[in-house]
């Protein structure tokens, strides 16, 4: 179904066609209630009749409303009117993060800084036990004022109190953008944070030297790369970032769960200390000479002290 400019649906007065997908078409619209410009994705046609679809649809929607987070899509509306079901969302300027890349690396900060943003978006969505299972560039936004949000919970599962996942319409296992996904997506696992924090430090690599890291000619090969094979150094490429950042991304593409970064809270904190261990300035040559007399004081009186500090965005 494609609404026309100037048509209304619901308490909303259309303006035109953003974006179209197969599961989907969004437009700009304008909420004359409450003055202010949103975006309208509805169901495409030819899927609104089947069950399966609107009930992902439906449950999208409910999960991107339990959510409240600066990094996160926000949700203002859902409803159904002469057979269309739509969900109107926040209207954002900007671009997705593929786009961003256009197929070259990124700045290290610029990159660890986008990344920090989406794996607190990402806490908050773990912190109501929802997985994203669909972490790549696509899903990734930037604002045109600098923020950056988590987009499109379609593939999200909810846990349960228990951590297993809340069963879904058609008992799908195997779902997501196959060279984002972690290995133990392959295997009919139960997918956690874990597996969101695999998928991130995947695109992560990837804004770091322009190339996905386990991507191959074909299917089968990309699976056997994601299964077995570590991601070539980043090194390799003739880039040059930080050892812990480095270091950073091979964790979050360890092949056990267990060993990877273990919340998308830490991982933020990580990024943080990273970018600020960086941009920390060594003090004046006279500064460290007026400091030599007192750090020999401390080293006689077996005294010491040191202090740390984060910058937190």
């Amino acid at each position: 179904m494609t609404l026309e400019a100037g048509s209304r649906l619901g308490a909303y007065r259309i303006e035109g066609l953003l974006a179209t997908g197969g599961m989907g078409e969004v437009y700009r619209a304008r909420d004359e209630r409450l003055g202010r410009d949103v975006a309208i994705k509805i169901v495409a046609k030819g899927l609104a009749s089947e069950d399966r679809e609107l009930e992902r649809f439906e449950r999208e929607a409910r999960i991107m409303a339990s959510l409240s987070h600066p990094n996160v899509l926000n949700i203002f509306d859902f409803g159904k009117e002469d057979g269309v079901t739509y969900a109107v969302m926040e209207l954002l300027a900007g671009q997705n993060l593929r786009e961003r890349m256009a197929k070259r690396a990124l700045p290290w900060r610029t990159a660890a800084a986008i990344a920090m943003a989406a794996a607190r978006g990402l806490a908050a969505a773990h912190a109501k036990g929802i997985v994203h299972r669909d972490m790549k560039p696509e899903n990734i936004f930037l604002l045109a004022d600098g923020g950056v949000k988590v987009l499109d919970f379609g593939l999200a599962h909810r846990q349960t109190a228990d951590g297993d996942a809340a069963p879904e319409g058609g008992g799908e296992t195997l779902v997501g953008t196959m060279v984002y996904m972690a290995p133990e997506q392959f295997g009919g696992e139960t997918p956690d944070a874990r597996t969101d924090i695999w998928g991130l430090g995947a695109v992560l690599y990837e804004m770091l030297t322009g190339t996905r890291p386990f991507a191959r000619l074909n299917v089968s090969d990309t699976m056997s790369a994601i299964l077995r094979e570590d991601p070539p150094a980043i090194a390799r490429y003739g880039i040059d970032v930080p050892s812990p950042l480095e270091r950073l991304v091979r964790r979050c593409l360890e092949k056990e769960p267990d060993r990877r970064v273990q919340a998308a809270y830490d991982l933020a904190f990580d990024l943080s200390e990273v970018v600020s261990a960086s941009t920390a300035q060594p003090p004046p040559p006279s500064a460290w000479r007026a400091r030599v007399p007192w750090l020999v004081l401390g080293a006689a009186v077996g005294v010491g002290a040191t202090a740390l500090l984060f910058t937190l965005r």
